[in-house]
């Protein structure tokens, strides 16, 4: 199966928001995550803070719009597609709000939540996400 680049960098920022619950070191990026401050994750708040995070990495002049410029890396068709398909007015450039509305329906928190969801309540508490990327890394070094 072949990881595109958008896909590394939303598993580095939830690795990170793992990484940030288990010390009281600013920022904890669970809790930025957690709006409503629940201690648990809805897919609402995990989709608003992975799409956020990864725009505002890719938004490389930090207007708010992300061009096919910044978003493919290289040659990739991989990452054109993936351009194209959050550009859904097809107008060249993905706003935050078409790449918010992708990732409602398609993004990566969708597929965190389908795995590392264990009690299936829809809701993801620091554990199961520790647990999920524990998972992940296999044996340490």
């Amino acid at each position: 199966m072949k990881t595109t680049h958008p896909k590394l960098i939303a598993l580095a920022l939830v690795a990170s928001a793992v990484a940030a619950c288990q010390t009281t070191a600013p920022p904890n990026r669970f809790e930025q995550a957690d709006v409503n401050h629940d201690k648990s994750l809805s897919m609402d708040e995990a989709n608003s803070y992975l799409v956020t995070e990864v725009f505002a990495a890719r938004d490389a002049n930090k207007d708010g719009r992300m061009t096919r410029e910044e978003w493919v890396v290289g040659n990739d068709p991989g990452q054109e597609k993936a351009f194209k398909a959050r550009d859904l007015n097809k107008d060249d450039v993905v706003t935050i709000d078409e790449a918010l509305a992708y990732g409602r329906k398609q993004g990566m928190a969708k597929k965190l939540m389908a795995s590392a969801d264990n009690n299936k309540d829809g809701m993801l508490s620091a554990e199961e996400i520790q647990a999920y990327y524990a998972s992940k890394e296999g044996s340490p070094r």
